[in-house]
């Protein structure tokens, strides 16, 4: 998956249409579209603007190509679902708030810490 993929994803499943997230990056909804549809290449600036425009952080949007890229290079299926959980995970966790991907974070260190005793 390219990062014009993975940005139509997240704003497909944050329900923005290509021209108010245009509009919040300083593009236009062509642009972003040829983008999405890997006809145009980003510049380090649109990048940034259209991950700000989505709440996302780019190295997110890096994460989630390079996964979909090279999938659970393990062949077995408890490797492989654990790949698909991690990467749910992830599509759930960047749609998150700020603070509340801070209280996901937190969370997670308590688990472990309870896991370790």
């Amino acid at each position: 998956m390219n990062i014009g993929q993975v940005l139509r994803k997240i704003r497909k499943e944050r329900k923005a249409s290509l021209e108010e997230i245009a509009l919040i990056a300083g593009t236009d909804a062509a642009n972003l579209s040829r983008v999405e549809r890997d006809k145009q290449r980003l510049t380090p600036d649109m990048l940034e603007n259209v991950a700000k425009a989505l709440d996302v952080p780019v190295s997110s949007l890096y994460l989630i190509a390079e996964q979909n890229l090279h999938p659970a290079k393990s062949t077995n299926d408890a490797g492989k679902a654990a790949a698909a959980r991690l990467e749910d995970a992830l599509s759930r966790f960047i749609l998150l708030s700020t603070q509340d991907q801070e209280l996901t974070v937190d969370f997670m260190e308590l688990l472990l810490k309870a896991a370790r005793k």
